[in-house]
């Protein structure tokens, strides 16, 4: 019965089922890890991350091997790191799910990034919600290859406080994509305006009550070491979701 379901000349399985070999594609390298039970904690973000390193052989990386296609992990907001660094800042984060958090980058240009921080945070008010501070994402870029380093954005994260009248979690988190998308439009229509060249720096890779994306332009096994934050053991979360890109498929 085993040998029918591969083919004796090639040694490729036959279709069967919903599957069918002809269908298979080279593709980007995606893992996830969950603790069912809903338990946050730091071992889930190590798993993920030792996931993503594992995955590299379905990423891509350019003409350096140190200047990577893209890696990224998606995770749950981790509260209890983030309220302890946004204290050092005097930043008073609310309870979990009362605020949102950005990841953002940035052109490295002073007076452009100021234009992009200022668009956005107009963005936030216009859409009713609260700027709570901006908290400057530490970065490793040693390992990175020219390439990558000339393409790096500064990377900084912005606390959103949610409306006191808004008290549906589901409407908070369609208020931070309005604001994630207005911000992203508006910065595009305004560069020629001010004079800004570096707007393809500004990119919000995730705006959200719930979840947060940690992403560069990096190989599987750079992200660890670009972004410590990871590596803090106060990092938990119950899911890691993780991603190796390869651009060609």
């Amino acid at each position: 019965m085993k040998e029918e379901l591969f083919d004796p000349g090639t040694g490729r399985p036959r279709p069967q089922g919903l599957y069918d070999p002809a269908s298979e594609k080279d593709s980007c390298g995606v893992g996830f890890v969950v603790d069912i039970k809903g338990k946050k904690s730091h071992q889930i973000v190590k798993w993920g991350l030792e996931i993503l390193v594992n995955l590299e052989h379905r990423g891509a990386c350019g003409c350096e091997e140190n200047t990577g296609d893209g890696a990224g992990m998606l995770l749950q907001v981790p509260h209890g790191f983030l309220s302890r660094e946004c204290a050092r800042l005097k930043i008073d984060l609310p309870a979990p799910g009362s605020y949102g958090v950005g990841m953002v980058f940035l052109p490295r240009d002073n007076n452009e990034r100021n234009h992009c921080e200022a668009i956005l945070e107009a963005a936030i008010r216009q859409e009713g919600q609260e700027v709570l501070g901006w908290r400057d994402v530490p970065v490793d870029d040693r390992d990175l290859g020219d390439t990558a380093r000339r393409a790096e954005p500064l990377i900084r994260q912005v606390f959103v406080g949610r409306a006191k009248e808004l008290t549906d979690p589901l409407a908070f988190e369609r208020k931070l994509y309005v604001i994630r998308k207005v911000a992203e439009k508006r910065v595009r229509e305004e560069a020629p305006r001010l004079g800004l060249r570096q707007v393809s720096s500004f990119y919000i890779s995730s705006l959200s009550s719930q979840t947060i994306v940690y992403k560069g332009m990096l190989t599987a096994s750079q992200l660890q070491h670009f972004f410590p934050d990871l590596l803090d053991e106060s990092m938990e979360s119950c899911l890691s979701l993780v991603h190796s890109r390869f651009s060609t498929n």
